[in-house]
């Protein structure tokens, strides 16, 4: 089906697959008229590539995927991709899927770095402008790279354009996973104030990330990416009436920092103390690892991204240019 043919078979925010059988066991899972209408904006898609699938196989209609990478063969056994696709561009071995999951998807790609070529604008017209079809009711922002410096464009481009966000990635060896997420007006901290130790690290004791996906189990991939669906579902179908996720981010809400434990012995392997402090003297016959810590974070009073005010909607429009970093001392 063409670009021309699926703007012209929408009807009101369902595309014809959501009208027919393709969502039929999952009607009562997913707002999916609102769904429809929401628009998912993927920065780097290699290990988050089941997660945008998972999105769409949800009811997500609107997609833009930005990586510059092409497929290798050793992506294969860690992230959502085959023999077939090497040597192709990410994004288009996964449009190509999308597609093939809901043709009435609208997908936009972007073989690029977020640094290359992205200014403000550009981002705003990927975001916010009608694609081939209805303006978005929903823009989520996901920076899903392990790049620190992408990561932390992610965090002023969902303040200056208001957007809520979710950002995600694996520690080593994916024995611990980390997901931290903003909505305006519900989650008083940014991504700064949630990670101001990582800035302080990269920007001021010249820190470089050696962590690549050498060791990481394709399990550890997939629980993250499952994770990162449900927060998603709550951002995305904030505040409507669904019975399970209408009202999920509002009990999350200052939550918004959450890590998982996948390896029981994280406190000598990587020094994660921090599950051993929450689950405590817990019952040890049950507690293992697979848990998820969801940890309350208040905004910081120096941040020099949101301000520390407690309202995320105070930096809407107030980077002069969200490809330069603020420094501390400049707020």
């Amino acid at each position: 089906m063409n670009t021309q043919q699926r703007t012209k078979e929408w009807r009101g925010g369902f595309g014809l697959a959501v009208q027919g059988k393709l969502f039929e066991r999952v009607r009562d899972a997913y707002d999916l008229g609102h769904l429809a209408q929401c628009r998912v904006v993927a920065i780097g898609v290699g290990g988050a590539a089941a997660f945008v699938e998972d999105l769409t196989r949800a009811g997500v209609g609107q997609l833009v995927l930005v990586d510059p990478d092409v497929v290798s063969e050793t992506n294969v056994a860690t992230q959502q991709t085959y023999l077939r696709d090497v040597g192709r561009p990410k994004v288009d071995c996964l449009r190509d899927r999308l597609l093939d999951i809901n043709p009435d998807a609208i997908v936009e790609v972007r073989q690029q770095a977020l640094d290359e070529g992205f200014d403000d604008a550009t981002f705003e017209q990927l975001a916010l402008a009608p694609l081939d079809g209805p303006k978005p009711a929903v823009v989520l922002v996901c920076g899903l790279t392990d790049n620190f410096y992408a990561q932390a464009r992610v965090n002023r481009l969902a303040l200056q354009f208001g957007l809520p966000s979710l950002c995600a990635g694996l520690y080593s060896e994916g024995r611990c996973a980390e997901i931290t997420f903003t909505y305006p007006r519900v989650t008083p901290a940014c991504h700064r104030c949630i990670l101001s130790s990582r800035y302080a690290a990269y920007l001021e004791q010249e820190f470089k990330n050696d962590v690549t996906s050498h060791g990481s189990p394709i399990f550890s991939t997939t629980r993250l990416n499952a994770l990162k669906g449900a927060i998603a579902m709550a951002l995305l179908h904030h505040p409507t009436d669904h019975p399970r996720w209408g009202a999920l981010l509002q009990r999350i809400g200052n939550r918004n920092l959450v890590q998982i434990r996948m390896d029981p012995d994280l406190a000598t392997t990587l020094g994660f103390t921090v599950f051993d402090r929450v689950f405590g003297p817990g019952d040890r016959e049950r507690i293992l690892m697979d848990e998820a810590v969801w940890l309350p974070q208040e905004p910081e009073g120096d941040c020099p991204e949101c301000h520390g005010t407690g309202d995320l909607c105070n930096a809407i429009g107030a980077f002069t240019d969200t490809r330069l970093m603020p420094q501390k001392g400049n707020v």
